[in-house]
C-alpha cells in the first residue's frame, strides 16, 4: 500500500511506513538466519526477529492514530536509523554486533511508539 492509498483509507502514512520498515528488517535477519549453522547464533538471530515483530504488531495497532508533525519528523529520523540498520546488517558477521544493531534501532522505535501511544 503506498502512502497516497493510507491516507486514502485514513491510516497514517508515516506509521505505515515505520511498519514497513520493521518487516524490512524482519526479513533481512531471516535471511541471515538462513545463512546461520551455529544453533546459538541461530537463537540470537530468533529473538532478534521475535522482538522486531512485536514492534511491527504494536506499530499495526497504531496505524489510525493521527500523529503530529514534529512526532512525524521523529518517525523519519527512524526510518534513517531503519536505512542505516539495513546497511550495517549486510557487513556485520559476528551475531553480537547484528543483536546490538538491532536493539539499539529498537531503542529509538520503542521511543517513537511510546510517544505516538501517547498522543
Amino acid at each position: 500500500m503506498s502512502p497516497n492509498d493510507a491516507a486514502a483509507s485514513g491510516m497514517n502514512g508515516d506509521i505505515r511506513q515505520l511498519q514497513q520498515s520493521l518487516v524490512k528488517q524482519h526479513q533481512s535477519l531471516s535471511t541471515l538466519l538462513g545463512n546461520t549453522i551455529n544453533p546459538t547464533d541461530a537463537q540470537a538471530l530468533l529473538l532478534e526477529m521475535q522482538e522486531v515483530n512485536f514492534r511491527v504488531m504494536v506499530s499495526g495497532s497504531l496505524l489510525f492514530k493521527q500523529t503530529t508533525a514534529a512526532m512525524d519528523t521523529r518517525i523519519e529520523g527512524v526510518l534513517a536509523a531503519s536505512a542505516d540498520l539495513d546497511a550495517a546488517l549486510k557487513s556485520l558477521t559476528r551475531v553480537n554486533d547484528i543483536v546490538r544493531a538491532t536493539s539499539q534501532f529498537l531503542g529509538q522505535v520503542d521511543k517513537v511508539l511510546d510517544a505516538i501511544k501517547l498522543t
